[in-house]
């Protein structure tokens, strides 16, 4: 749904709350419409934009006001399907109202400032544990933009000056033009292909490379449409298949049984955008933003804690987050 963030203005009007200024609608532009890809990115805007709304509002109690707001109304939107926006926002609030007005602010910034601190050292394992595991491979895919799987295509290509990397390019969400701004100026050749011609490209690649958007208990993950797709011609291709992931993406409540479907949105601006058709209006371009690939179709999640089988993620996840 195109222009989310401007619910934000409605719920703090419905608060008492005047409008936000243009940087926090800059920020939710960037977030909730998804201005800029990538769920790990997300997580490291909405944080800038609790620190921006701390330092520009005076009243120390309506910036809080405002900031628990903001993450509760970005956990609601962006992190319904993307439990890791909603986790972190959550971390970083949690207790925080059994401070005093004055400690609450400082602690705040201090647990922001850890989080970007562990989730760049997260990061910086996986790459190094992905690029190992995938140091043989001489031609990788990267469907969708994910900054965690452009990370470790350019480390890769470091080292492999041959290697093949192939970007298909899906209407859904223009993920791979994302790709190319951040691969062709590093001098990485790809090869851009219509996703219509995925099964050609997948022929040069022994690694198909997804980003996640949720990671379920039992090692199976959520990602742009195309995704499943594509596992199961990479499968019948003899290609692995891959989802690259924190941890922190696990979503807890698969435990309990909650998976529920992708939430359904419209294509219209992707599909219908230039065209003066008559009758257009009558073009239903719904379909979900998300869809699943089943563990059974994965070869391997790549992740900081190194390359897991995707049966390994149910007792990881209780040994990772119960014993907190």
């Amino acid at each position: 749904m195109p222009e989310r963030r401007f619910q934000h203005i409605t719920e703090l009007n419905a608060s008492g709350l005047s409008e936000p200024d243009e940087a926090t609608m800059q920020f939710l532009w960037q977030i909730v419409d998804e201005g800029v890809l990538g769920a790990s990115k997300h997580v490291a805007l909405g944080n800038a934009l609790l620190l921006h709304i701390l330092d520009t509002v005076a009243d120390r109690q309506e910036a809080l006001t405002r900031a628990r707001m903001a993450a509760d109304f970005i956990a609601r939107t962006r992190g319904y399907d993307t439990p890791i926006i909603g986790n972190s926002l959550a971390l970083l609030l949690a207790g925080i109202d059994a401070l005093s007005a004055d400690e609450q602010a400082g602690v705040l910034r201090q647990r922001i400032e850890s989080w970007t601190i562990g989730a760049r050292d997260r990061k910086r394992a996986l790459v190094a544990a992905a690029i190992q595991h995938l140091a043989g491979s001489k031609g990788v895919m990267a469907f969708d933009y994910s900054s965690t799987v452009s990370a470790i295509v350019i480390a890769l290509a470091e080292q492999n000056q041959e290697l093949v990397v192939v970007v298909p390019e899906s209407r859904s969400i223009a993920g791979g033009a994302r790709y190319l701004e951040e691969f062709l100026p590093l001098g990485i050749g790809v090869r851009y292909l219509p996703d219509a011609a995925i099964e050609y490209g997948l022929r040069a690649c022994d690694a198909a490379l997804f980003g996640v958007e949720t990671l379920r208990a039992d090692g199976s993950f959520l990602n742009t449409i195309g995704s499943r797709m594509i596992a199961r011609l990479a499968q019948q291709l003899g290609v692995e298949i891959y989802g690259c992931s924190d941890i922190l993406k696990l979503d807890m409540r698969s435990y309990e049984g909650h998976r529920p479907d992708p939430a359904i949105r419209s294509y219209d601006h992707p599909l219908l955008s230039g065209l003066s058709i008559q009758g257009l209006e009558r073009a239903d371009t719904r379909a979900p933003e998300l869809e699943v690939v089943p563990a059974p179709l994965i070869s391997a999640l790549l992740t900081e804690y190194g390359p897991l089988p995707p049966q390994s993620i149910w007792e990881l996840g209780r040994q990772i987050f119960h014993s907190r």
